[in-house]
């Protein structure tokens, strides 16, 4: 083979490879040992490397998860062997190091305590793995190889989605591509000790294992019903009613593991789960007839996360097809896989009755306002917004409003105006639901059998004219590719809003800090900080910028409590605002007296409510 890397790893022709990885935790120290074996008497190279993932699909920006491994080395007929690190996450192991090439192990250790969804934690009272954070793999795998995990955990009852074997020595869980092993999360519950809230949902003819660490008391039976909702409605979305008289889900078993702990939020989507963090006191507890407030936070984060596992767990660009997940994947579309998922989201927990129709409007009117109150908004298209990912929207910086827009809320909007355009010029016949049920319908067979090639990239006008014959050219051009361009999806959110009978109106709820001074205020500790500050606002002109700590209004000391009051007393005059940026004290003239800025005005948060009809 002319030209091959001396470190090439080579297997082609080979046996069928077999990697079981034994797992071992060690709460007391964080960690989880790992243990790989290996035959590598088919080995033809000088060299054995393997590698481990530096990101995890569905979160894009590179976790650089290598910065948690230790103590990786081999070991063979007695003898340790060092693996020698060759980039950030690569290691290889010389062949001529090893004694007996048909036994060797691999050993490693990974630093476990990390809360995040992304990563992996491990403590007395429970344990969690997102694969990518946790398993190296060889880097040049055999199509045929088989995979299998097993735990020395005697203490821990182990949970996954994946097929489990009985054999002689515990469970093993079975994966049949490495794909499938790194999208499966393992969750780990002690059988003495904290206990966790299990229990099991049948929808779509397919078994829902639901894990809740973190919580002594849950209203089980409530959050069972309302889950089931959301589940129920979801599969009914993507099959169609006319066809399928029993809609199944797409997958064999599902498991959602929730953890819940003060001042946590967020989820991440896998092809037979999802990982969700919330905030203890976001649930119902065992007593309450009634949930608190935040509990449709929580539903309606089920509901995305499980559309998901639709919508870009299984119709995916095709840059992810195969997903690398040693470097970056780039592609213009993500706007769509999470832009739709986020305008359906609300959507579905409403068709599920699990919210009501006015909490559907304000979760509405809170996406368009974080899209349209951000000047970033005409700064970014949407193209641009999906393929800096890796660098914008999960890297903020105090510029970040200013310069930049979230694919999710901007893409929320734009399937709003895609479905309401969809809807007009068939006159109802199509909608975005239908198309997305047809793209499904038309894609499902080869997603299954792993020959389908994704969504090519920019391609999503062409698949629409294609499925439900509508050419929307002409507005994808505009929603997707051109910015500086506000005023035309403020008049376009307007129409479709007023097709299904609803309008916008400036919130009058909004606070005075923001609605009079320009000031997205910050409160911690009792202390005023300012957030973003739009830059047309009096609160810009007088020098406030991100992150200053705002100690007096007109020449009166200000705190938490008081400042909203301070800016209302403030309207129709010029005060004095001090603040502090680090060390200095600053302050300036802030001019409530002045005309505001149609700009400032332009970006103030509205609400949505019925159009109000005239009697008579």
């Amino acid at each position: 083979m002319p030209g091959l890397n001396p470190y090439f790893v080579f297997f082609l022709n080979t046996p069928l490879m077999q990697l079981s990885y034994r797992i071992t935790p060690d709460p007391l120290h964080h960690r989880y040992h790992v243990t790989l074996p290996l035959d590598l008497s088919h080995l033809k190279e000088e060299s054995f490397k393997l590698e481990m993932p530096v990101w995890t699909p569905g979160s894009y920006v590179l976790r650089e998860y290598s910065g948690r491994v230790s103590d990786i080395h081999a070991e063979c007929a007695g003898v340790r062997i060092e693996l020698e690190q060759i980039e950030k996450s690569e290691w290889r192991l010389l062949a001529d190091e090893v004694p007996d090439l048909s036994r060797i192990e691999v050993h490693w250790s990974v630093f476990a305590y990390s809360k995040g969804i992304h990563d992996a934690w491990l403590d007395s009272d429970r344990g969690f793995i997102n694969p990518p954070a946790l398993f190296l793999h060889p880097a040049s795998m055999p199509a045929d190889a088989a995979l299998s995990v097993s735990f020395d955990a005697k203490d821990w009852d182990v949970h996954s989605a994946l097929d489990a074997l009985q054999t002689p020595d515990g469970i093993s869980w079975q994966a049949k591509t490495l794909d499938e092993l790194l999208d499966s999360p393992f969750v780990l519950t002690p059988k003495r000790g904290a206990k966790a809230t299990i229990f099991t949902i049948e929808a779509g003819c397919v078994p829902h294992e639901i894990i809740i660490t973190g919580a002594s008391s849950l209203n089980t039976r409530r959050i069972a019903a309302d889950l089931r909702k959301i589940f129920d409605t979801a599969i009914r979305f993507w099959n169609d009613p006319r066809e399928t008289a029993e809609p199944r889900a797409p997958f064999a078993r599902y498991m959602l593991y929730l953890h819940l702990e003060p001042g946590l939020y967020g989820g991440l989507e896998h092809s037979a789960g999802t990982v969700l963090l919330e905030d203890v006191n976001a649930l119902p507890g065992a007593g309450e007839a009634e949930p608190p407030k935040r509990y449709v936070e929580f539903l309606i984060l089920v509901a995305h996360e499980y559309f998901h596992a639709w919508l870009v767990k299984r119709l995916k660009p095709s840059g992810f097809l195969p997903y690398d997940l040693s470097r970056e994947e780039y592609t213009h579309d993500l706007w769509i896989f999470e832009g739709f998922t986020s305008y359906y989201e609300s959507l579905l927990a409403r068709r599920a009755r699990v919210i009501s129709e006015e909490v559907y409007l304000r979760h509405l009117a809170e996406r368009m306002n974080f899209a349209l109150t951000r000047e970033g908004f005409d700064a970014m298209t949407l193209a641009e917004a999906s393929f800096n990912a890796w660098v914008k929207l999960y890297r903020q910086t105090e510029d970040s409003p200013y310069s930049q827009i979230s694919y999710y809320t901007k893409g929320a909007l734009a399937a709003l105006l895609l479905d309401s355009e969809i809807r007009r010029l068939t006159e109802n016949k199509e909608s975005l639901e239908s198309f997305l049920r047809a793209w499904y319908r038309s894609a499902a067979d080869e997603i299954r059998q792993g020959t389908w090639r994704g969504l090519p990239d920019g391609g999503i006008g062409a698949l629409i004219q294609s499925l439900i014959h509508v050419d929307l050219s002409e507005l994808l051009g505009k929603l997707v590719y051109e910015k500086g361009n506000r005023s035309f999806w403020i008049d376009a959110i307007e129409a479709a809003l007023n097709r299904e009978g609803l309008q916008t109106e400036v919130d009058p709820t909004v606070p005075a800090a923001l609605r009079l001074a320009g000031i997205h205020p910050g409160k911690k500790g009792g202390r005023v900080t300012a957030g973003y500050v739009v830059s047309s606002s009096p609160a810009f002109a007088a020098g406030l910028f991100a992150g200053d700590e705002i100690i007096a209004v007109d020449e009166e000391k200000t705190d938490a409590g008081v400042f909203e009051r301070q800016i209302e007393r403030a309207r129709g005059r010029k005060v004095k605002i001090h603040f502090f940026r680090g060390p200095r004290l600053l302050s300036g003239v802030l001019d409530l007296k002045s005309r505001c800025a149609p700009e400032f005005l332009e970006l103030l948060p509205k609400r949505i409510l019925p159009i109000q009809k005239s009697e008579g």
